[in-house]
Parts: structure tokens; sequence; C-alpha cells
């Protein structure tokens, strides 16, 4: 593996990652607002983190936008990366922003192991896919200008 490709795949991580934690944003906010809430009426704090957590898995199973969200910074960043990362190689731009957008698509599908399989999943790996295809391909275009 060579060096663009290493560094394809790091930058995959790291779209992924970002975009994962500015997903999870929401949950640290609205578990620090209940914690203060539920802390003030002399709750347990096993009690409180039981509450927190059934409270922060509601809101994420019933809230599509977030999951629309996900999709669309991770896809943005996935661009934005593979753009990075295929400017900076000689050739094959679309392989490396491919590479980049495979990553996230590899771990949606890995991290669908552990839960259910909807076509949102489905979607999101598509569209990080066509990121990261987008990416190589703006960075060829600027390549060749």
């Amino acid at each position: 593996m060579n060096i663009s490709r290493g560094k394809a795949l790091l930058n995959g991580l790291l779209a992924w990652f970002i975009g994962f934690a500015l997903y999870m944003i929401p949950a640290f906010v609205f578990a620090f607002q209940l914690a203060f809430e539920m802390g003030s009426q002399r709750q347990g704090s096993a009690a409180i983190s039981e509450q927190i957590s059934q409270k922060i898995a509601t809101m994420y199973t019933g809230c599509w936008l977030l999951q629309v969200g996900l999709i669309v910074i991770v896809g943005l960043l996935v661009v934005w990366r593979a753009w990075a990362i295929a400017k900076g190689s000689e050739q094959k731009h679309l392989v490396s922003g491919l590479i980049v957008g495979a990553v996230p698509a590899v771990l949606t599908l890995v991290f669908l192991a552990c839960g259910g399989f909807g076509w949102v999943d489905i979607v999101a790996m598509l569209v990080y896919l066509v990121a990261g295809v987008t990416g190589g391909y703006l960075a060829k275009a600027q390549h060749k200008s």
C-alpha cells in the first residue's frame, strides 16, 4: 500500500469520526440539561444515568433528521477530504477519492452488524461512496485546469 492510499484511509476515518462527533453533540447537550434538571430533584446518580440513556436513545431513534444530518455532514467531510487527498496524488484521483468514501461506507456496514439494517443505511453508504468519487473528480478537474 503506498502512502497516498494510507492517507486516503486515514482521511476517510477522520471524516467519519468528525461527522460522528458532530452527530453526538445534541446528545451531550440534552444529557447535560437533563442531568441538571434531574439532579435538582435529588435522585440517585444511577437513576439519573438510566433515564438520560433511555431519553437519548428515544431521541436518536425517533428523529430521522439526526440520521439525515449525519449522512450529509459525513458526505460533505468525505468530499472535502477526498478532494484534499486526490489533489495531492499525481494520478488516480477518482480511486483516491473512492478510498476516502469507502471507509465511512464500510464503517456503516460494520455498525449495522450491531443493529438493524434499513434503507437509510444503504443510502448512507451510497452517499459516502459518491461523495468520495465527487471529491476525486473535483481534484481531477482542478488538476487539468
